[in-house]
């Protein structure tokens, strides 16, 4: 049986209390090979690949010449290889992006069709990586979160039935809106379908989550986003947004305040048990009550588990 026809024959739960286990489909996966995949990457992407080296796992960006992201990816090292979980539908946009600079240098990309990712909520083993680290062991590829209680494992596909069922014992197994949920939880954005050429990474918390480097050197982008830390002032920012209004945000949405003024754009949301909650890139002035076109969401803001560093 198929991984895909194996979740068909579970019966998931859209939200549930922690201990969870849920199937990831908000992202997919792209492997970085050859004997120049580590220089090549640590000269595109906003993120330092040297972290990456010693066992830790970074949000980054690949940006424009704007210094805006084109796509996001969460970037770890697998052996001689580079794992870059991008968010469903923008692997071959990754790909593309990556390639258009690659000249002579010696790395190939390839999306990975075989290969499966799984999250856990709460009651992490003690024996997995710690916060924010990589680890593999005999059951695949651990990703720990740094800031929450959350942790990815990437597994061959042929594999993924039989890790279910031995991780499934004692949690509650939940639909894809989970892992969705649990990045907003973790204050973990990325660039969506919708999203494209938006963002700078500090807008998206980089700075904060080390998804930017501002002393590795030269990236595609890299002055834009130099410029904007050390000489600019940010006049808005990723926060978490509460909602209950019967409504779907779509990544790259506009959401207006009580004036019908801009107030910023949405980069994901999931579904909670009272309404919705979302990552909206905000004003530094918004108080989070927010529409979507005249239609009020009956929002509020929510805590991130990590200070925003505004600069005065």
């Amino acid at each position: 049986m198929s991984w895909s026809a194996f979740l068909d024959t579970q019966s998931l739960l859209p939200t549930a209390d922690t201990p969870w286990l849920a199937p990831v489909e908000h992202l997919t996966v792209v492997r970085a090979r050859g004997e120049e995949a580590d220089h090549y990457l640590q000269g595109q992407l906003s993120c330092d690949l040297r972290a990456v080296d010693q066992g830790a796992h970074l949000t980054g960006m690949h940006l424009s010449l704007k210094g805006r992201g084109l796509v996001s990816v969460r970037v770890v090292r697998d052996g001689d290889d580079y794992l870059m979980l991008t968010p469903d539908g923008m692997g071959e946009a990754l790909i593309k992006s990556l390639m258009k600079y690659r000249l002579r240098a010696k790395v190939e990309f390839e999306q990975l069709e075989d290969l499966a990712v799984i999250m856990l909520g709460g009651e992490l083993a003690p024996d997995l990586p710690a916060p924010g680290q990589s680890l593999r062991t005999p059951e695949g590829l651990w990703l720990r979160y740094p800031h929450t209680d959350h942790a990815l494992l990437l597994v061959e596909a042929g594999e993924a039935e039989n890790r279910w069922q031995t991780l499934s014992e004692g949690r509650n197994a939940v639909t894809p809106n989970g892992p969705v949920l649990a990045d907003i939880e973790a204050g973990e954005g990325m660039v969506y379908p919708g999203a494209e050429d938006l963002f700078l990474p500090q807008v998206l918390n980089y700075d904060v989550t080390g998804g930017v480097n501002f002393k590795k050197g030269c990236y595609t982008g890299q002055e834009v986003v130099a410029r904007m830390h050390f000489k600019g002032k940010l006049k808005q920012r990723m926060q978490r947004v509460d909602f209950t209004a019967d409504l779907a945000l779509q990544p790259g949405e506009v959401l207006r305040d009580g004036n019908g003024k801009a107030a910023g754009e949405v980069v994901i949301s999931a579904n909670t048990r009272n309404g919705g909650a979302a990552l909206v890139v905000l004003r530094r002035d918004t108080d989070g009550v927010l529409y979507k076109d005249d239609t009020p969401l009956d929002s509020q803001l929510n805590e991130l588990p990590y200070p925003l560093p505004w600069k005065d």
